[in-house]
């Protein structure tokens, strides 16, 4: 037991100091060792190097089967028929992707012609005149004006004789 201050009291503090004065550390038992005068170690065996006993077996690595011809001609095939796929995709796209721009251009063209050609259009409609046209035809050519479903024959001055090569379609001759 221990007092406030710290020092041991009773039978305790005599029994620690009794022993430690009576005892003697190199003819007695100290704790649950034997202290022995002269001691000489035990002499090792010495072992023989490649003969010494092994606790564990010696870890092998781990071996990987290795792949056969048929499954490495499968395999390349495989590649080859995968890599011949991505190639034709890849060069699909790339001929579509031309076509657009080709399709682009042509209707960008287009218009182009378009715009041209109703520019021309309308030059030639405001360029023409109508009555100027009438009295050509009807002064210098002698045409007359047509009156509803009426038709105008005329002679032919150079013969009279026509030749028929072939039966006239739709005469029911």
């Amino acid at each position: 037991m221990a007092d406030i201050s710290g020092r041991r009291v009773g039978r305790q503090y005599r029994q620690n100091t009794h022993a430690r004065n009576t005892r003697n550390y190199y003819d007695g038992i100290d704790g649950n060792t034997v202290r022995q005068l002269n001691a000489v170690p035990k002499r090792r065996e010495q072992e023989v190097p490649g003969q010494r006993p092994r606790r564990r077996p010696e870890r092998q690595p781990a071996s990987m089967p290795g792949i056969d011809l048929v499954s490495f001609i499968f395999m390349f095939c495989a590649l080859c028929a995968v890599m011949f796929v991505a190639f034709a995709y890849i060069h699909t796209q790339n001929q579509v992707r031309s076509m657009k721009k080709e399709v682009v251009a042509m209707q960008a063209e287009i218009e182009e012609q378009q715009e041209k050609n109703s520019i021309k259009y309308n030059e030639i409609i405001a360029s023409t005149d109508l009555a100027e046209i009438y009295k050509r035809a009807t002064k210098k050519l002698h045409m007359v004006m047509a009156d509803g479903n009426k038709v105008y024959k005329y002679k032919n001055k150079k013969s009279d004789m026509v030749k028929q090569y072939a039966d006239v379609p739709g005469s029911g001759d």
